[in-house]
């Protein structure tokens, strides 16, 4: 098992402020001799899900994608890396809300893949959030699932944290992925979960990607469950 150092993510970049501040509208005569340049691209977009009182900002390099790995990954969280005989039931109990990207898989310079998947309660015993202890569990269990790909190593074990008021787990892996057929492994890649349990359902995160910095940048990504104050989707970075 590879050992990696987690280190403190610095706080969520201030662009969004910056950004307000450069684009304000000045009143008064424009002087001669000033030159006006465009204001920086903003860092973050935000995406929001009313039915989950859930805001996202997300990295704005970031553009949509096919969710497809999303749905994948969800079946992965819940049934394990063999769960094709689960396929139906997943789908039902699976849906990907965001899928976004950058870049081509295989292809040359970084790439990254992110979804949010809404993950219904139904598809769990009906008291199994309602307490701590089982919640807990589950949730261990659930990012173990999603990270664990024939051809990867963990990063870490999972680790239990607060996400904004809720209880949420999070874990790593890292290697060539191997699906089934394949002769050859793919590239080496990133594979983050982190899956957060609100009161009737949960949601996960996807990470999927080749580059280190795009894995901490997207871990450093802010998320608000109607708080007004976003955290970052996990509160450390890989090295």
């Amino acid at each position: 098992m590879r050992q990696v150092w987690l280190v403190a993510l610095l706080l969520l970049p201030q662009a969004l402020a910056a950004q307000m501040q450069n684009g304000a509208a000045q009143t008064g005569t424009a002087q001669t001799g000033v030159t006006q340049t465009a204001a920086p691209a903003p860092q973050f977009q935000t995406w929001s899900n009313q039915k989950l009182h859930l805001t996202y900002f997300y990295p704005a390099e970031l553009t949509p994608r096919d969710g497809a790995f999303a749905v994948a990954a969800g079946r992965r969280i819940l049934y394990g890396e063999d769960a094709e005989g689960e396929q139906g039931k997943a789908d039902t109990c699976a849906t990907a809300l965001l899928s976004v990207g950058e870049g081509k898989e295989g292809g040359a310079g970084a790439w990254a893949r992110l979804g949010v998947v809404d993950i219904s309660a139904e598809c769990f015993p009906p008291k199994v959030l309602r307490d701590k202890k089982a919640t807990q569990l589950l949730l261990r269990n659930l990012v173990t699932q999603g990270t664990t790909v024939m051809g990867t190593m963990p990063l870490e074990v999972p680790t239990l944290y607060e996400l904004d008021g809720y209880r949420a787990g999070f874990c790593a892996a890292q290697g060539q992925p191997v699906t089934p057929g394949d002769v050859q492994t793919g590239g080496q890649q990133l594979i983050g979960i982190a899956v957060v349990a609100l009161q009737d359902r949960l949601v996960a995160w996807v990470i999927e990607t080749n580059d280190t910095a795009t894995f901490n940048r997207i871990l450093g990504s802010g998320v608000d469950f109607g708080s007004g104050k976003p955290d970052k989707l996990f509160p450390a970075e890989v090295r």
